[in-house]
């Protein structure tokens, strides 16, 4: 029969295996290779330094239940997206259309970004803009979950992306301009090789750069961890994010600036919301139940928490 020891030991390797197989599910959704791998591992170094006192026991059950959500949102979002984006084709009408007036404004365009264009660092572009989307977020989520702070793991949530679909969609859904190559009719420098009703439904939604405030949103958040590594990371990949949006022509300077600014505010927002005593409450009913099931997972009475409470550290 195992010890108790034996079998916690057992329990959290299970758990531990569900984390792994869950990363690696999430980085399926869209392919991320060796070098998106290689980013999102070198975040994770220096986590401890930014951890809750907490134990895995303790937050791993609950916290698991809630990553596995957060994947199913990803992995069915993009469809979901590319729906509401046909419905705009389809029955929005946009009641401003900027494509004319953002063309006139000098510079607007970021040419000056595009004065020196080797190979090597439009393929590094193109590598930052077609994964940056998806893997600043779950960078950020994925290492908030490494803390064990339900706190932490909510705003990033908030700010990073939870937040910021359904607010940014009435920008979406009133203002028409499309991408800075689109509308002056040059190549598309990310080569996507588009067919032409793809291209209309994907060169759509510039204003504000959704890219550009997920980007500046985790840039925000990472400047109050304590690890300088990870706030160097997200510094240096967010930025190139930022960058990328106008050196391979997607954005306009100013849908850059507008996104920070949208990005400030769904910090701001998200702030207020894990701020608040509700989710306080939320926080602390979030840890109790991550204990209790895991007491249930080991065979023993939930109350055995509040008198054996220093089993459950690893």
């Amino acid at each position: 029969m195992l010890t108790r020891l034996t079998k916690k030991q057992l329990i959290m390797g299970i758990l531990f295996a569900v984390l792994s197989i869950l990363i690696i599910a999430i980085s399926r959704v869209e392919n991320w290779g060796f070098l998106c791998l290689l980013v999102l591992g070198a975040s994770l170094d220096g986590t401890n330094k930014d951890s809750k006192d907490l134990s895995w026991g303790q937050f791993m059950p609950i916290g698991l239940v809630v990553l596995f959500a957060f994947f199913l949102i990803y992995q069915y979002a993009n469809p979901l997206w590319f729906k509401i984006v046909g419905y705009q084709t389809e029955n929005v009408r946009h009641i401003f259309k900027w494509n004319d007036w953002f063309n006139s404004i000098p510079f607007n365009d970021a040419a000056f970004m595009r004065i020196w264009q080797p190979e090597w660092l439009t393929k590094y572009f193109q590598w930052v803009y077609g994964f940056g989307f998806a893997l600043t977020y779950w960078i950020c989520v994925i290492r908030a979950f490494c803390t064990k702070d339900a706190k932490k793991f909510g705003r990033y949530s908030l700010a990073g992306y939870l937040l910021q679909v359904p607010l940014i969609l009435p920008f979406y859904n009133t203002i028409f301009l499309q991408e800075v190559w689109y509308v002056q009719g040059t190549p598309d420098l990310l080569e996507r090789g588009m067919s032409e009703e793809k291209t209309l439904a994907t060169v759509l939604n510039c204003f504000p750069s959704m890219h550009t405030s997920i980007a500046f949103a985790a840039i925000l958040l990472a400047m109050r961890e304590k690890s300088r590594w990870y706030r160097w990371i997200i510094g240096i990949y967010g930025v190139s994010i930022m960058i990328s949006t106008l050196y391979l022509k997607i954005h306009w300077i100013i849908d850059m600036f507008a996104g920070m600014l949208f990005a400030y505010g769904c910090v701001k927002l998200a702030d207020l919301i894990v701020g608040s005593k509700a989710y306080d409450r939320f926080a602390a009913r979030f840890e109790r139940l991550g204990g209790k099931l895991y007491a249930r997972l080991q065979g023993r009475p939930s109350a055995a928490l509040q008198t054996d409470r220093h089993t459950l550290s690893e």
